[in-house]
């Protein structure tokens, strides 16, 4: 398994701007509540995958 960091550090990123994504007053504006949502799983999934990668990299040795 290749260590993707960085890869997992942009993803959570990304979540954090879905989080944060200004739709207000926009064509998109029903989907504020939906973006919301996707970008808290987005950044639920990608923390616990680096806490997990950084775990095993601990423990391994």
């Amino acid at each position: 398994m290749q260590n993707n960091y960085i890869l997992y550090f942009i993803a959570l990123l990304t979540g954090f701007a879905f989080i944060l994504l200004p739709v207000a007053g926009t064509i998109f504006s029903g989907l504020g509540p939906f973006l919301v949502v996707i970008g808290i799983v987005i950044v639920l999934v990608f923390a616990i995958a680096i806490i997990w990668q950084a775990a095993q990299a601990l423990f391994k040795g």
